[in-house]
């Protein structure tokens, strides 16, 4: 007996609950810092490079879940890990103030994988009720016969 984790109830109460203590870590941490107390880091001209650090997570975080449920690394599992890459690598530049006119060569490279990357199937919402899957919808639609 096996559970799809996008059936499950408690999936988007994880997704929200990551951004929310982040956003409240953040909060906690200006407000230290405007309280005294010496956060060293608040002072680095880059520290908030770090928040698209963080923001990387999240992509990466949901590959993890979707492999683990899946079993395997599908398109979906595929596409979350190069999003999670290419924030990353966002992330990191800013960070470690590297040049972006010697490094931009990276983000083309990332270009490359996500074209090699096998495709997410896309729902097309002008024809989409939630009851039938996005190929049967498009079927419909350039049959000429309204979508359900």
């Amino acid at each position: 007996m096996t559970t799809e984790p996008s059936n499950s109830p408690a999936r988007p109460m994880r997704w929200r609950i990551f951004p929310a203590v982040a956003i409240i870590a953040i909060g906690v941490l200006f407000l230290l810092n405007n309280l005294g107390y010496d956060l060293a880091f608040l002072d680095q001209g880059n520290w908030w490079a770090v928040l698209i650090l963080l923001a990387a997570l999240a992509p990466l975080t949901r590959a993890r879940e979707i492999y683990r449920a899946r079993g395997r690394a599908d398109a979906e599992v595929v596409h979350s890990i190069l999003c999670g890459v290419a924030v990353a690598l966002v992330g990191v530049m800013f960070l470690l103030e590297l040049d972006w006119g010697t490094w931009w060569p990276l983000f083309v490279i990332l270009g490359g994988l996500f074209a090699l990357a096998p495709h997410r199937p896309r729902i097309d919402h002008r024809h989409y009720d939630g009851n039938e899957d996005n190929a049967s919808a498009r079927r419909r639609s350039d049959a000429g016969a309204p979508a359900l």
